[in-house]
């Protein structure tokens, strides 16, 4: 018995530090492109990568269990990681998972009739783990239910010949099932605990880059984002467009009307300027109080300037519950382009601003295009 269990926290401290590389390879994906969680395409590629993932953690298990003195552990592994997959990972993965691990049984022995069982052993658990997978349960229901589910699969695998002299009985079945059950709420509370702290950490990492007024991206994220794009359109010899927008005459809101007049205007303009139609991967962002900047991927001169100049229409036609005294809501425009000659970001960062300047030195409620040497 103690030779058992310390071959069971051998292989539970093997899958746990699988669980722990996913997390903290998730954590920093969330970290450095957080938009591949939102985009369809990028999320069914993530989907794809975590199946693909456990499916060949999987096959080591296969692997082991094959050489190993107790395969039972190492087969019970592999449910495990099934039953994982299902709960935190979803369908996609799921499936990914069960036909690489059904391709890596197969590949190691084709013709054994020991293969045929696994495989039934196998697609029995994987049945049963697709039908909880449409449940719209939490977690931990769902994943009691697996364990409730799989049972007649796990007897199945007690008290059939597998391996040489492999059957269990009586007593045994008791201990092997009361050790798996263990296991597996061991393995659940720890996926829970890493998936809650990433959920965490994602959300005091979204509240130090937002903005929580606009609920846009602040300056922070803006040049974290802007670095990597900057370079990305470089590389790459694509045009790139930079928009810094300022409010005209926001401190005669704030000086008539008070702050939260002021901050009520702010919310207003984001809000248009979300929900206007730009081109693909265009990101916005509050730089400072009254100041936005938007980033345009491949687009040049000639179609931000069209862009910004729709954008100005927009707001100077727009009804605002505050107005300056002067009269409605405008906003001037800075535009600055890159066909990749801008050496840095702070470069056309700063061919933008000049180019607000200039339109605010020139009356307000109008566009100015940055016309200088690109440095």
């Amino acid at each position: 018995m103690f030779e058992l269990v310390n071959s069971y926290i051998d292989s539970l401290a093997l899958f746990l530090a699988i669980l722990f590389i996913q997390g903290m390879s998730f954590r920093k994906i969330r970290q450095y492109r957080p938009n591949w969680f939102q985009n369809g395409g990028r999320r069914l590629f993530l989907s794809i990568l975590l199946g693909i993932y456990y499916g060949l953690a999987g096959i080591y298990f296969i692997y082991e269990g094959a050489y190993e003195n107790n395969p039972i552990i190492y087969t019970n592994m592999r449910i495990l990681i099934l039953m994982v997959t299902t709960v935190f990972g979803g369908r996609i993965p799921l499936v990914v998972t069960y036909l690489i691990m059904l391709f890596g049984r197969i590949s190691f022995d084709v013709a054994s009739p020991v293969t045929s069982r696994y495989v039934i052993l196998m697609t029995l658990i994987f049945a049963a783990c697709l039908l909880v997978s449409y449940w719209k349960k939490q977690r931990f229901s769902k994943f009691i239910a697996l364990i409730i589910l799989n049972f007649p699969a796990i007897l199945y695998y007690f008290v059939n010949n597998f391996e040489q002299e492999r059957i269990l009985r009586g007593f045994e079945i008791i201990e092997y099932f009361l050790l798996f059950f263990v296991t597996a709420l061991l393995v659940f509370y720890a996926c829970n605990y890493i998936d809650k702290s990433n959920l965490v950490i994602q959300n005091l990492t979204e509240t130090a880059m937002t903005d929580s007024l606009t609920n846009l991206p602040n300056m922070r994220f803006f040049t974290q984002q802007f670095g990597w794009i900057f370079n990305k359109a470089q590389k790459r010899k694509k045009a790139l467009s930079l928009f810094i927008i300022d409010i005209d005459h926001f401190k005669e809101i704030n000086d008539f009307h008070g702050h939260q007049a002021g901050n009520t205007v702010l919310a207003q303009f984001s809000t248009i300027l979300k929900n206007r139609t730009f081109p693909p991967r265009t990101m916005f962002a509050r730089i400072g109080g009254e100041e936005f900047a938007v980033l345009l991927q491949n687009v040049g001169t000639e179609q931000a300037a069209l862009i910004a100049d729709f954008l100005r229409e927009e707001i100077e036609r727009a009804k605002f519950p505050y107005n300056p005294a002067s009269g409605n809501v405008t906003v001037s425009i800075g535009v600055a382009a890159t066909n990749g000659n801008f050496v840095t970001t702070e470069s056309l960062f700063e061919a933008a601003d000049q180019a607000l300047y200039q339109a605010k030195q020139n009356g307000r409620n109008q566009i100015a295009i940055h016309q200088g040497e690109n440095k």
